[in-house]
C-alpha cells in the first residue's frame, strides 16, 4: 500500500474543517496553497470549497435552530 499525499491532506483538510479544528478562510488558504504546487488536484480543491460551504450552511441552520428556540 503506497502513500498518497494529496488524498492525505485533502481528508485532512476536510477533517478539519468539520470538527471546527480551523477556520474556514485559513483552509480555503492552505487548498489553495497545495494546488499551487501541485500538491492536489483541482478535483480535491473542489472538495475542500464544497466541505467549507457544507460546513458553513450546517453551522448557518444550528444557529438559526438555536435561535428560534428561545
Amino acid at each position: 500500500m503506497s502513500f498518497d499525499l494529496s488524498e492525505f491532506l485533502t481528508e485532512g483538510l476536510i477533517s478539519s474543517i468539520n470538527n471546527g479544528l480551523i477556520p474556514s478562510d485559513l483552509a480555503t488558504a492552505y487548498a489553495g496553497n497545495y494546488l499551487v504546487k501541485s500538491m492536489i488536484t483541482q478535483t480535491q480543491f473542489n472538495q475542500v470549497s464544497d466541505a467549507i460551504t457544507a460546513y458553513k450552511v450546517a453551522q448557518t441552520e444550528t444557529a438559526v435552530d438555536h435561535s428560534s428556540v428561545h
